[in-house]
């Protein structure tokens, strides 16, 4: 496949950081071949969001190296969108079409596919009323138009937009029902004692990759932006527990309204968590992974993350030498106090970074359990194994005598379905 040529700008205020680097990782991610670069510090203009005399320096540009498409960070009004084109001759998008398309292009399941096409359609409403009244215009110069010509033409508009809020009407309803899904498997989850673990982190910060070093589990590994869009859920191994560990989409700072929206029953996956784990790419500057974990913690505030404990593991340090390392560890917030320097690439402390997870959960406390001889004592017996610590198993008389490390849920759920004499504590590891 043949990549589109495409020229970035980008337009910021003075003080704010440059992030054309990170604009141009987007645009490679979704497929486009960067063949030049503007950074304009400036202002925003009404016109076309920038100075009429810089876009004029850009034609000049767009005509002498023709690429085929003009990317422009950050988000552009309709009406800025259709003078830029008019004034390049060329296609123009915007970030957040960018994004989109990135979405659309890693969207797997369902879920990720409906809440992408909802982004999408919110997205396009208003450059499809300014582009229906654009083409009005021009079929209607010269002569003032007549009224019934007028209203065809908003009969067209008003129709395509019915179309479009009909569309988003249906998958708000589907959305609805795969959310409903979802908290019926979570409330399955909890009553069974799961524990839910969520790795939380900006885009491509390595969480797939630790995701899969701790649960070798099969989650796309790549080195583009969200490459993961829904949320993806497998067991790790934690002895007394049943843990299940999730890697939820990542995030990238000023993430357009409509897109946070789209993915809210993802997102809000990080706030239903037990422990989460936000991932740091220490391979940045450090004024760059200040950014961008600054961009995660103003994430974890939108949606409401409170009380739940969070590690920070500082992944990539196979990159860098003790005294970089240090520096970045140094440099992260008070929001960030428990650290682990990992590499997930490597497979460095991840023991480490499991058993600090498992200091932040509820402690387990010993029992002492009888089980009955038969085929429903060894189905028991057979759970336990999965959802506790067995300390010890003896076979006695009529009973299988046990002694067994259990999470306060495990232990609930036990003591439903034995008599109160087969199960008694002893103390808590």
């Amino acid at each position: 496949m043949v990549e589109a040529t495409a020229l970035l700008v980008q337009r910021r205020r003075y003080r704010e950081p440059n992030l054309l680097s990170e604009f141009e990782a987007l645009a490679t991610t979704a497929e486009y071949t960067v063949v030049g670069t503007f950074d304009i510090v400036s202002a925003p203009s009404a016109k076309y969001a920038i100075r009429s005399g810089k876009a004029e320096e850009i034609q000049t540009w767009i005509e002498v190296n023709e690429p085929e498409f003009v990317l422009f960070s950050p988000g552009l009004k309709s009406g800025q969108v259709f003078r830029l084109m008019d004034l390049w001759k060329t296609e123009v998008r915007d970030r957040t079409q960018v994004i989109l398309e990135i979405f659309d292009k890693h969207a797997r399941t369902p879920q990720a596919r409906l809440q992408i096409e909802h982004a999408r359609l919110k997205y396009e409403l208003p450059f499809e009323r300014h582009q229906i009244r654009m083409r009005l215009q021009k079929e209607h110069t010269g002569d003032r138009p007549v009224a019934e010509q007028i209203g065809a033409g908003e009969d067209l508009l008003n129709l395509r937009i019915k179309e479009i809020r009909r569309r988003l009407a249906t998958i708000n309803e589907k959305l609805k029902k795969i959310v409903q899904e979802q908290k019926l498997k979570k409330k399955k989850r909890i009553h069974e004692g799961f524990i839910e673990l969520t790795l939380a982190g900006y885009t491509n910060s390595g969480k797939s990759t630790l995701h899969r070093a701790l649960t070798g589990s099969e989650v796309k590994v790549a080195d583009e932006l969200f490459t993961t869009l829904s949320t993806k859920a497998s067991e790790l191994e934690m002895p007394g527990r049943r843990v299940v560990l999730s890697d939820s989409v990542g995030f990238i700072s000023d993430l357009p309204k409509t897109l946070l929206q789209a993915f809210n029953t993802t997102i809000m996956e990080v706030s239903d968590a037990d422990v989460i784990i936000l991932v740091v790419d220490a391979s940045d500057s450090v004024e760059e992974m200040e950014r961008k974990v600054e961009a995660c913690l103003d994430t974890f505030n939108k949606i409401d993350v409170n009380g739940i404990p969070i590690i920070t593991a500082l992944n990539k340090i196979d990159l860098l030498d003790e005294l970089e390392i240090e520096e970045r560890r140094l440099a992260l917030p008070d929001a960030c106090s428990i650290v682990i320097e990992i590499s997930a690439q490597q497979h460095t402390n991840l023991t480490l970074l499991v058993e600090t997870v498992k200091k932040e959960l509820p402690l387990l406390h010993k029992y002492e359990i009888l089980l009955p001889y038969g085929d429903d004592g060894m189905s028991t017996l057979s759970w336990l194994h999965e959802a506790g610590d067995i300390e010890s198993e003896e076979y006695v008389d009529e009973h299988i005598e046990i002694v067994a490390n259990l999470s306060n849920e495990v232990a609930q759920k036990l003591g439903r379905e034995l008599p109160a004499k087969n199960l008694r504590r002893i103390d808590a590891k």
